[in-house]
């Protein structure tokens, strides 16, 4: 149901209080003036700026009331009205302003008025909640965008013909940000093709910036970028075909998202930019710590606005890294529930979303995840991912030797994955980097070719962080046995340090040859 029927329903059915969170304060007046017209209701609004005002339907303008007064407003309701109060959520800090709502609100029914709370922050006391109907109003569609550009192209005397990759370039932003974006295009190159998509998606990333807790990526990394986690790729490839048109057209249900739990340097956020440069789909990080804001009623307001533009941006890839980090007052009782609040917003969003919005949480700590998002349902799958095994290692040593131009010809594979056990993937390549700091000479002209020998160097003063979270690598891999799916078609490593370290550097240096072996 659209939100305009969901709203006109209310009405009808005589509702007396509806609470309505949004930014889209004109797109609402158009709505529900032309709601109040059809219905044969009355609609007047009040702010604190401009007092009481009551719209005129036959001139299209607003009439000024003397009452200034929002508690007076209140209780001297009209009868068959509509009363939009804007951003009067601050008055619901009162004690003695609730109770009065309470009481108009209770009265309305009989009135057959309705009260809407129009407010960029939700913010509902305790004693209004039975009282009130929470109704969200959608992000713009592409209907929405292409009746604005319509309208801008007459204002620039410009073709009105606009493609439809121009127009879905705007998903994400309320009817006033892409008023300001095209304007901004079209001032710049006097028109709006495919050529000003950079210009919408450079100004949507600055908006989508703005809101503190959601970050837009351009990943470059692809699934090749990606050494192992075979069991993964292999999942994501197949989950992908859900997205295409005939999945639909056979009732192919879109997945829902999955957690890669693990060790940190394994990989997992390189897998999430390779999932969205994969499939070809917008990278959305949340931020679950800077959801949580002061004011009152700001938190729930911020998962829920960041929840709205990942959906208006879908099919979209929302990424949630090192998601136990940001729950971490979840059982704490410092702050009057609110976690609990913005974790169940998000639960019940994963459990019921219907819109293509993969969810790909990154963990590094199950201790500090609640068990309600570990619960079947919310992802379709958790995987593990370990700490990489020999044919592993020796796959991410040619990758990330290949991203800084050097042969892996030069090296002995076989030698390097086997003291580098119990190394991450972040630690690979960080030998390959100390190792190629080392031989740097920045007064050759020649460059610098790594070989085995330079690697063991580095190694050998190498400590990976496994050797100092052996017990808890222990404890999350008992853990993840009978719990998650392995991301590697390899069984784990048993990384038990063994001294051969100092033997294999004693081979090279007795045999020059070793590097070509």
């Amino acid at each position: 149901m659209s939100f305009n029927d969901e709203l006109r329903n209310l009405i009808k059915a005589n509702i007396s209080s509806i609470y309505i969170q949004s930014f889209e304060w004109q797109r609402f007046q158009a709505k529900i003036s032309k709601i109040a017209k059809e219905e044969n209701r009355k609609l007047f609004y009040f702010n604190d700026a401009e007092g009481l005002k009551e719209f005129n339907f036959e001139e299209k303008k607003f009439d000024a009331k003397n009452e200034t007064n929002i508690i007076d407003t209140i209780e001297n309701i009209e009868n068959n009205s509509i009363y939009v109060f804007e951003e009067t959520h601050s008055y619901f800090n009162d004690e003695k302003d609730v109770n009065r709502f309470k009481f108009s609100i209770r009265k309305l029914k009989k009135e057959k008025s309705t009260f809407i709370f129009f407010s960029t922050v939700l913010n509902i006391p305790k004693e209004l909640e039975k009282e009130m109907t929470i109704l969200d109003m959608p992000l713009p569609t592409l209907n929405d965008f292409e009746r604005l550009y319509g309208r801008l192209a007459k204002e620039f005397n410009i073709s009105t013909q606009v493609d439809i990759e121009v127009l879905k370039s705007l998903l994400g932003l309320t009817i006033e940000e892409a008023t300001n974006a095209i304007s901004k295009a079209i001032a710049k190159n006097g028109k709006l093709t495919n050529d000003e998509i950079d210009i919408l998606i450079s100004q949507k990333e600055q908006i989508i910036k703005k809101s503190g807790h959601l970050e837009y990526f351009h990943p470059k990394d692809s699934m090749e970028s990606i050494g192992g986690l075979d069991n993964l790729k292999e999942w994501l490839n197949i989950r992908y075909k859900a997205f295409s048109t005939n999945a639909k057209k056979y009732k192919l249900k879109s997945p829902k998202g999955i957690m890669l739990l693990g060790i940190p340097g394994t990989g997992k956020s390189l897998s999430a930019k390779a999932v969205s440069n994969s499939w070809k789909m917008p990278l959305l990080r949340l931020d679950f710590g800077k959801v949580f804001g002061g004011i009152v009623g700001e938190s729930e307001t911020n998962i829920r606005e960041a929840i709205k533009i990942a959906e208006s941006l879908s099919p979209c890839i929302l990424w949630i890294d090192e998601i136990e980090k940001g729950l971490s007052g979840l059982n704490s009782n410092g702050d009057s529930g609110t976690s609990a609040r913005v974790f169940g917003t998000f639960l019940t969003w994963m459990q019921e979303k219907e819109s293509d919005v993969f969810v790909l949480a990154t963990a590094n700590d199950i201790s500090s995840l609640p068990p309600e998002l570990l619960r079947k349902g919310r992802f379709d799958e958790i995987f593990f991912v370990d700490l990489p095994t020999p044919e592993e290692r020796k796959e991410i040593i040619k990758i990330h030797l290949g991203n800084v131009e050097q042969s892996f010809e030069n090296i002995n594979l076989d030698k390097i994955a086997e003291i580098t056990k119990g190394f991450s993937g972040a630690e690979l390549a960080e030998v390959i980097n100390e190792a190629l700091f080392n031989i740097f000479d920045p007064n050759s002209p020649d460059k610098p070719i790594l070989k085995t020998r330079d690697l063991i160097e580095v190694v050998e003063r190498f400590y990976p962080l496994s050797k100092t979270m052996d017990d808890r690598i222990k404890k999350l891999r008992k853990w993840a046995r009978s719990r998650t799916k392995l991301a590697s078609k390899y069984p784990p490593e048993d990384f038990e340090f063994k001294e051969k370290l100092p033997k294999l550097k004693q081979e090279v240096l007795d045999n020059p040859f070793m590097d070509e072996e």
